[in-house]
């Protein structure tokens, strides 16, 4: 009896001793990574109530829109987006660090909610949730490959400034993606905001509003280990806060600003592939632009996918700061070209 005993006595004190001081980290990683189901309520967004049968904005075509709710306090904060290929699931990241998928409901081709959400912290380079100030704010989100969610990502954080690539998904253990040596001195909240990877596997990355001395957001090409400067060229007092290649290689960038007089306004810039280089200050048509009356919010996240016919169909996803003076939103439109 003693000895049947005393291998699995001995086996759970060095379990204990391993979890206790972080040595057993394939357990860990299930433990703290598993996926929590959430409830999200959703509501018709009508973009413009002056003219409820209004579809065309500018460049594009307004498909449908929802409002977004969760009595689970985690819920909010939406920052980077992407979209499966079929259109059928969405992937967020959100500024407590956290990320969140779903699946899209449609009535037809009219988006209605949200089904089998779950919400998830990010994991640090340790395989622990992300923790502590300066580490939990998720600002953007990209794809090794466009639509598929659950292959290899790039997410951008504010605060510490830096980039991590999650190599098996949202659920693993990440690996830290070489930076600017000089990002470290960009202001806390003023980092990168807006991330892009390009098909021939460089970043597009932009900060929210680390100006240079002629006024325009810093960015870079960011490729492996070597940084080539560049800037977007700054509309009146847009700020960058997302970025989505098309398939032609052309890059939509989106922008958001706030003032006190005029509320949230925000807009797409359209920039063409060959101008992407260094040292370029990046400009282009605006696709679309909206202001306040549109009863929009803070967007933050872009993402762009191909349908079954063919037409780019664009999403935009918005940031409530987890106030409930503002909402969380999820718009979807159609590229006229």
């Amino acid at each position: 009896m003693v000895q049947r005993k005393f291998p699995m006595f001995f086996k759970k004190c060095l379990q204990f001793l391993m979890l206790s001081f972080g040595l057993f980290s394939p357990f860990i990683l299930q433990q703290v990574n598993a996926a929590t189901p959430i409830a999200i309520e959703s509501g018709t967004h009508i973009l413009d109530s002056q003219d409820t049968a209004r579809t065309e904005f500018g460049k594009l075509v307004y498909l449908s829109g929802i409002v977004m709710r969760s009595r689970n306090t985690d819920f909010g904060g939406l920052s980077g987006l992407q979209i499966s290929s079929d259109g059928r699931r969405l992937l967020a990241i959100t500024d407590k660090g956290n990320w969140l998928e779903a699946e899209l409901v449609y009535e037809g081709e009219r988006l209605t909610g949200l089904a089998d959400a779950r919400i998830s912290p990010l994991l640090g380079l340790d395989g622990r949730p992300v923790q502590g100030r300066g580490n939990v704010d998720a600002e953007a989100l990209s794809l090794d490959s466009p639509g598929d969610l659950t292959g290899p990502a790039y997410v951008s954080f504010e605060g510490n400034h830096h980039i991590y690539l999650y190599p098996g998904g949202m659920q693993a253990k990440p690996i830290p993606v070489a930076a600017p040596k000089e990002l470290r001195l960009a202001p806390q909240n003023k980092g990168i905001e807006a991330l892009a990877r390009r098909t021939d596997g460089a970043l597009i990355a932009l900060t929210e509003a680390w100006l240079d001395d002629a006024g325009n957001p810093v960015g870079w090409l960011i490729n492996r280990d070597k940084f080539a400067k560049l800037y977007l060229r700054r509309e009146r007092d847009f700020s960058p806060t997302d970025l989505a290649f098309l398939p032609d290689g052309d890059l939509l960038v989106l922008e958001r600003r706030y003032t006190v007089a005029g509320g949230p306004g925000v807009q797409i810039r359209r920039i063409k592939a060959d101008t992407l280089i260094p040292d370029a200050v990046l400009d282009g048509e605006v696709l679309i632009n909206l202001a306040a009356r549109y009863g929009i919010d803070n967007f933050e996240g872009l993402a762009a996918r191909t349908n079954a016919r063919g037409e780019t169909v664009i999403y935009l996803i918005s940031d409530d700061n987890f106030s409930p003076l503002q909402n969380n939103l999820l718009l979807m439109f159609r590229l006229t070209h």
